[in-house]
C-alpha cells in the first residue's frame, strides 16, 4: 500500500480517512468529524497489512446471571448491564490487482467481522 490518503465510504461507518503518511486517521458522518487519531500499521505479506487504530472500544452489553437451586438446576437470579472492551479497532487491508479491500473487527474478537468494503485512493 503506497503512501498518501484513502478513504472509506460506507453506510454503517461513515467516512474514514486514512493518512499513511502520517499514520493517522479521521471519521465522519454526515458534516461532523467524530473522531482523530493516530493508528499503526503492520506488514503482514505484500498483499495484506493491518492498520490498528489507537483507540479502546467499550461495546454496551447486558446478560443473565445464573445460580444453582437447590435440585441443582440453573435459575435465572438477576439481569445485568455493562460494557465490554473489545479492544482497538483493526482495518485488515487486502490487495490484489490494486483494488483495496478492507475487513473491520477488534482485537478482542479478530473473528467477528464488524464490517467489509473497498479503500480507495484518496
Amino acid at each position: 500500500m503506497a503512501s498518501g490518503q484513502y478513504q472509506i465510504n460506507s453506510v454503517n461507518e461513515g467516512e474514514y480517512t486514512f493518512d499513511m503518511n502520517t499514520c493517522s486517521y479521521s471519521i465522519k458522518t454526515g458534516n461532523k468529524s467524530l473522531a482523530k487519531g493516530k493508528f499503526k500499521v503492520f506488514v503482514l505479506s505484500s498483499e495484506k497489512i493491518l492498520i490498528v487504530f489507537n483507540d479502546i472500544i467499550l461495546k454496551k452489553t447486558s446478560g443473565d446471571v445464573r445460580e444453582m437451586d437447590k435440585s441443582g438446576d440453573s435459575i435465572v437470579s438477576h439481569v445485568f448491564d455493562g460494557y465490554k472492551n473489545v479492544g482497538s479497532t483493526i482495518f485488515e487491508i487486502t490487495s490484489k490487482q490494486n483494488i483495496f479491500s478492507f475487513r473491520k473487527t477488534y482485537v478482542n474478537q479478530l473473528q467477528k467481522t464488524e464490517s467489509e468494503g473497498t479503500l480507495i485512493k484518496k
